[in-house]
């Protein structure tokens, strides 16, 4: 059993000590089209930022989200409408839960009433070879009889070269609520789902570890350290990658977590089914970490 999990746990590890670039790093680069950009290292694909719907009339709520995102081999790693769970998408971050007062005006995980107008995207290079995407994006909420403006979201996303064959990437989204009354909240369940959320190839294939052991899914949320590592031992043209993901809102540590080994997305729960108020003009922080580290030969065949 430690055999079958040693995979995730180099994914996990991967997050614990501070980010690094390369000595001679990769040159990254950034396409910005007329639907989405395109984040490469030496001309090989990092992974594709929507900032517009491919199907606007029918879909107006599905932009702002990371997919693909690819391992340095190419590998697509995440998955976008897939056929059990169609809303789900790539590596996004939504609440079913977007009330105005004691009433729920839109659910951002269905993409219903709520929509997203990007109004800047840039990307530039530091010294160290890390590349910086920024995007200004506005929170539309669309189910009453007129367009609301609730919200004003700042999302970076630092893309470091890769370093030993393992890459890093920072998340770092800053919600500011433009209204009296705005507060988020996960599914209105048990489960309480909500947050940063990643939908990754082959979930049903997954094992997970975190804090160095392994750790089994539930329907409901599952207290374990604040990073969880995702891998696919055994499986070809899989296991020799892992995921490894963490999360902070404001500053603090996520420890709860919804796991699926099933068709479905894996979710650092926040705030969970209990709404959280934004107030207004007052920064809502949230901060999540994901790292694509290749897994030793020996472990990948496990």
């Amino acid at each position: 059993m430690r055999a079958l999990f040693a995979a995730a746990l180099i994914a996990a590890a991967a997050l614990l000590g501070p980010s690094q670039a390369l000595a001679r790093p990769g040159l990254l680069d950034a396409v910005i089209g007329p639907d989405g950009v395109t984040v490469t290292e030496d001309d090989k694909p990092v992974l594709f930022y929507r900032t517009k719907p491919a199907d606007p009339a029918n879909e107006p709520g599905r932009l702002n989200y990371v997919h693909p995102l690819y391992a340095p081999d190419g590998t697509i790693l995440t998955q976008d409408r897939p056929a059990d769970h169609p809303h789900q998408r790539g590596l996004f971050w939504s609440w079913h839960q977007v009330r105005l007062g004691d009433r729920i005006v839109a659910d951002g995980w269905f993409m219903k009433g709520l929509t997203f107008v990007v109004k800047k995207t840039a990307f530039s290079t530091d010294t160290t070879g890390a590349g910086t995407l920024v995007l200004d994006v506005d929170w539309i909420v669309s189910s009453g009889p007129e367009l609301v403006y609730v919200a004003k979201e700042t999302t970076k996303v630092r893309i470091q070269p890769l370093k030993k064959g393992a890459r890093r990437l920072d998340f770092d989204t800053v919600i500011t609520a433009s209204v009296d009354g705005l507060s988020l909240g996960g599914s209105d369940d048990a489960k309480g789902y909500g947050g940063f959320s990643m939908r990754l190839i082959a979930p049903d294939r997954l094992v997970f570890a975190s804090s160095g052991k392994g750790v089994t899914p539930a329907v409901g949320p599952v207290s374990a350290g604040n990073s969880m590592g995702f891998a696919w031992p055994g499986q070809p043209g899989l296991s020799q990658w892992a995921v490894g993901l963490s999360c902070k809102a404001d500053g603090k540590a996520i420890t709860q977590w919804i796991l699926r080994k099933e068709l479905s997305m894996q979710n650092c729960v926040w705030p969970g089914r209990a709404p959280v108020a934004l107030v207004k003009d007052r920064p809502l922080r949230l901060e999540s970490a994901v790292v694509v580290k290749p897994v030793p030969a020996r472990a990948a065949k496990k």
